[in-house]
């Protein structure tokens, strides 16, 4: 398999890009289990796959330019985001959000600001590039 550098980034909320402003992006996504031991001389727990779920937080660089308002990254959105750029067939990820949380950090060294979104997934993706979703 080969390596990739993941510096060419497309990264969107709702259609607005803010690949420029992205300093980093994690997903999570987990699985829940279902335990399903039965019988009467058990000595394991035995259990099978239950729902899946997924967050995400990213950082992003706070500029007076930048075609987003912060106060608008609460609530309900869709996230779309591929580690390598939006050429066709790279991989790309679509995921309906609720943004729960925002917070950022100003340093007394005059850093950059950087806001750190917070969110949980609101359904399933509708591109799932864990699954093998691309860009057409």
């Amino acid at each position: 398999m080969a390596a990739y550098a993941t510096n060419d980034w497309y990264f969107d909320i709702d259609g607005t890009n803010l690949s420029a402003y992205l300093v980093s992006v994690n997903p999570s996504f987990t699985q829940a289990t279902v335990e399903t031991t039965a019988g009467s001389s058990t000595d394991h727990v035995t259990r099978s796959p239950g729902l899946e779920d997924a967050s995400i937080s990213f950082d992003i660089r706070a500029d007076s330019a930048a075609g987003y308002s912060l106060a608008l990254l609460k609530g309900s959105h869709t996230i779309t985001y591929g580690q390598q750029g939006s050429a066709v067939g790279k991989p790309k990820h679509v995921l309906p959000v609720i943004l729960t949380g925002i917070s950022h950090t100003t340093q007394v060294s005059k850093e950059m600001v950087v806001y750190t979104v917070n969110g949980d997934a609101a359904s399933a993706p509708t591109t799932d590039m864990y699954a093998g979703g691309v860009w057409a």
